[in-house]
């Protein structure tokens, strides 16, 4: 009975392995910085390929019109995210984002620390944005962004926000996966989980 009333992201946790966890998400990748306060609303840790992972819900706030009229200012928009703790050092910072995502990246771009790659293809072109340090070869990425990747990334409904950047001074660094809305059912918990293992494995 108690399965039944759980939220489905408890449940998930709970059957594989993952304990719940006071830790916070902001900050561990460029998407955990998109908005001005991220906050952790669930947080579970454990483990997924043999790294340590946290899976959770967060809320994302960024500035609107209504702090003109009185407002508090503030549009939260809810996901769920799965947190991968990896050795980053070849990604020193990678984004894939869907392409109706706001771009942060411009003043980075601007600073030539980061630049937006095109082609990938087409059709990938046309739905996601990526956006990397500029450190990373060519080589390295056309490596990772191969017809069978993308092909199955474009096959991702809904649309998964990746995004990996490495913490020199933390020894490692994360893989971020994340997709919008939050009490997501156990399965696409689970659908989430094994999309991060999948991108765990080409990285």
């Amino acid at each position: 009975m108690a399965d039944e009333i759980a939220p489905g992201i408890d449940v998930w946790a709970r059957a594989n392995g993952f304990a719940a966890s006071d830790d916070e998400f902001g900050g561990a990748t460029p998407f955990l910085r998109l908005g001005e306060l991220v906050t952790t609303d669930s947080c579970y840790r454990g483990e997924i390929g043999g790294r340590t992972a946290w899976v959770g819900e967060v809320s994302i706030g960024s500035p609107n019109l209504s702090a003109e009229f009185g407002g508090d200012g503030i549009t939260a928009q809810g996901f769920t995210v799965v947190l991968v703790r990896m050795d980053a050092s070849a990604w020193p910072r990678l984004s894939v984002h869907p392409s109706r995502f706001p771009d942060h990246d411009l003043l980075r771009r601007a600073a030539r620390l980061d630049h937006r790659v095109r082609p990938v293809s087409a059709e990938m072109d046309e739905h996601y944005r990526v956006i990397t340090a500029r450190e990373i070869p060519d080589e390295r990425l056309g490596a990772l962004l191969t017809p069978d990747l993308t092909g199955w990334w474009l096959a991702q409904d809904p649309q998964i926000a990746v995004d990996v950047e490495d913490h020199p001074d933390d020894a490692e660094g994360f893989m971020s996966v994340a997709r919008e809305g939050v009490a997501l059912g156990e399965d696409e918990v689970a659908t989430l989980a094994a999309q991060a293992a999948r991108l765990l494995a080409a990285l």
